[in-house]
């Protein structure tokens, strides 16, 4: 008697997700998922199309989760206050979801992906509904992306000699963000 396979996608996404984590984004090819499945690489193209199509659904899962976790964490707050957590909840998944960060630094290899740009839009979105005083506000889309970058640069000296501790890192990301969202202000403290 054959023993059945309880395979279905979102157990294909979890080990996907694993293997980004633990082996990166050049080790998850189809094969290794499929051996670490325990199954025929054959058997995942019952799930997925192709590779690209599985890192979008990843991709996408992982922006899914990192929404739910700013509808969480902004309810009740608003201005600046909304916008520091904002931007501090999309620092600390990145900096804690490898899977997501890496996925994110990759994006232009399934850009195309309406569902990922869904995901995406729906967090540029969010932020946009935050109440703050707009006229001294940079877009969504700079915040958004001034957050990336500080955080793939974080990424990419880590483990590295640090050229600042944790805690200047954090006051240092923080003044960063308070010159984008008040620079009228910052300018007049200065």
């Amino acid at each position: 008697m054959t023993q059945k396979r309880t395979l279905d996608l979102d157990k294909v996404l979890a080990k996907a997700t694993e293997m980004i984590e633990s082996r990166g984004l050049s080790e998850m090819t189809m094969p290794n998922l499929a051996k670490a499945l325990g199954v025929r690489s054959q058997s995942l193209y019952h799930y997925v199309k192709n590779r690209s199509q599985l890192l979008s659904l990843v991709a996408a899962s992982r922006i899914r989760l990192l929404y739910q976790d700013l509808l969480k964490q902004l309810v009740g707050l608003s201005g600046h206050e909304a916008l520091f957590k904002f931007a501090d909840v999309v620092r600390d998944r990145l900096l804690e979801d490898q899977a997501l960060a890496t996925l994110l630094y990759h994006v232009d290899e399934f850009s195309d992906d309406l569902e990922v740009v869904k995901e995406v839009v729906k967090i540029l979105d969010l932020g946009d509904q935050l109440q703050v005083d707009t006229e001294h506000v940079v877009s969504q889309h700079a915040l958004v992306g001034a957050v990336l970058g500080y955080v793939f640069l974080d990424r990419f000296i880590d483990g590295q000699e640090k050229v600042e501790s944790p805690q200047e890192a954090e006051e240092n990301y923080h003044e960063m963000i308070w010159r984008l969202v008040s620079p009228n202000v910052q300018q007049s403290n200065a």
